[in-house]
């Protein structure tokens, strides 16, 4: 077997686990099976990103492979973290805050010290939000 770190094929047999036959590499000791996941190939763990890319959901993705949805979600976290570059953000995000933010979500009123603000997100894909702070209540009182 040839190393899949280092690329040795100076490697012994280390054990079983789930029922295939582990390797051990004399030169970095990098533990390693066969090259398959889950007795899933490369070739059918691409296929599977391929249909969630085309839309089909990770859980009907599991089922056609026999896999679970969190193994689908793991293989395409690690084609996306291979393939592409995060974009960068094209601008900055001020957010004001004051010594009050944290009482918030426990006051009962809406008004008070202090400015409410609610950031929604603009784009899931960048990680931007927009922001949008409240206008204090005012008083009505009639005399």
């Amino acid at each position: 077997m040839r190393c899949r770190r280092c690329g040795s094929e100076d490697s012994v047999k280390n054990g079983r686990r789930g029922g295939s036959q582990c390797f051990k590499c004399k030169d970095c000791g990098f533990q390693f099976t066969k090259e398959t996941a889950n007795g899933i190939g490369r070739g059918e763990r691409a296929k599977a990103i391929l249909l969630y890319v085309l839309g089909l959901s990770m859980r009907s993705i599991a089922r056609t492979f026999n896999v679970s949805p969190s193994t689908v979600l793991y293989w395409v976290r690690n084609f996306a973290i291979k393939t592409y570059q995060k974009p960068a953000p094209e601008g900055s995000v001020a957010v004001e805050l004051d010594e009050m933010w944290h009482f918030i979500g426990s006051k009962k009123r809406g008004a008070g010290y202090g400015r409410h603000i609610a950031a929604l997100p603009a784009s899931w894909l960048t990680g931007s939000a927009e922001t949008e702070a409240a206008r204090p209540l005012e008083e009505c009182s009639k005399d």
